[in-house]
């Protein structure tokens, strides 16, 4: 039986590594998503008072501090944003382990419960993305499992709290847990104490000044496709060449205005004043736009099937 179980524990250890490694090498080279970059742009690289005072909601509160804290770190990059998600992954399978022993034994139905969860987060690419659902997703199953061995309450309390901080979408999944767990084990009082109190004073803490923000218009950008964000990145990079060290303004259309402010801040490229709106007035030098649209006059110095770039005619 020892030998099984060793032979088990091996199986899963590879197969959680090698989810790890394909999640990892996709944060590195993938390129950065309109979500990822307007998380980025609109709630990590400003100042925490001027977060506030842009009242824009916020959904992904935790995780923006941990990308905030990455960035300071490690500097602007695809990988660097993605670094927190990459983090609780390691968290997740763990916790998703420990509840398969407990929940289905020592045997082989515990490597088959990894693989499952290991193909499911390559799909959807949990632990590869710069926003909250990988981490939150990584505090619900630590809860998880602490509550199904019935330890560390008030921890169970703090990482559901957490959970919703980094992902307010699952405040009702969150919700439903509680709830459940309070009917099966009839010990409401002790649960409340140390369990809903915990969760509550976590929220609070980290979702009292944004909340005040919920009630503002979230801006919405279209996301964009893969190949879309490929094509984008491309002519970032042709837009890099022609402009040289030269002093730049940038017109950029509304879903790839995120993603120039993104690569502006990775490549340190001081000389380019941060994109605006399509639609904003004023002389610009150059103009992102997509490739099937209306077209600005001006001389094309990159095009592909997406997005074109454009230099201002003078």
């Amino acid at each position: 039986m020892e030998q099984r179980s060793t032979a088990s524990t091996k199986v899963a250890f590879a197969l959680v590594c090698v989810t790890l490694a394909v999640q990892a090498y996709r944060a590195a080279t993938l390129p950065v998503g309109t979500g990822e970059a307007y998380l980025y742009d609109r709630f990590v690289r400003p100042s925490t008072r001027q977060v506030f005072a842009s009242e824009l909601p916020d959904g992904n509160v935790l995780y923006c501090v941990l990308e905030k804290r990455s960035v300071g770190l490690f500097h602007v990059s695809p990988f660097a944003v993605r670094l927190p998600s990459l983090v609780f992954g390691v968290l997740f399978f763990f916790a998703v382990w420990r509840l398969a022993r407990v929940s289905l034994g020592e045997g082989w139905k515990s490597p088959v419960a990894m693989a499952v969860f290991a193909a499911i987060s390559l799909i959807w690419g949990w632990f590869a993305r710069a926003d909250g659902t990988g981490t939150a997703l990584a505090l619900f199953a630590c809860a998880a499992w602490l509550a199904v061995v019935r330890q560390h309450l008030n921890l169970i309390g703090i990482c559901l709290g957490l959970s919703i901080t980094s992902d307010t979408k699952l405040w009702i999944p969150a919700l439903a847990f509680g709830l459940t767990v309070l009917v099966l084990r009839r010990r409401w009082w002790e649960w409340i104490d140390r369990v809903a109190v915990p969760a509550a004073v976590a929220v609070v803490i980290l979702l009292a000044i944004p909340a005040s923000h919920f009630h503002a218009p979230a801006e919405r950008p279209r996301e964009l496709t893969r190949a879309q964000a490929m094509h984008l990145r491309s002519a970032l990079d042709a837009l890099r060449a022609d402009a040289g060290t030269r002093p730049i303004r940038i017109a950029a259309a509304v879903v790839a205005e995120p993603i120039v402010n993104f690569y502006r801040a990775e490549h340190r490229a001081n000389n380019w004043e941060r994109a605006s709106l399509e639609d904003s007035t004023g002389n610009f030098d150059y103009y992102v736009v997509r490739a099937g649209g209306a077209v600005r006059a001006g001389q094309s110095v990159y095009r592909n099937g997406d997005f074109a770039v454009l230099r201002a005619p003078f």
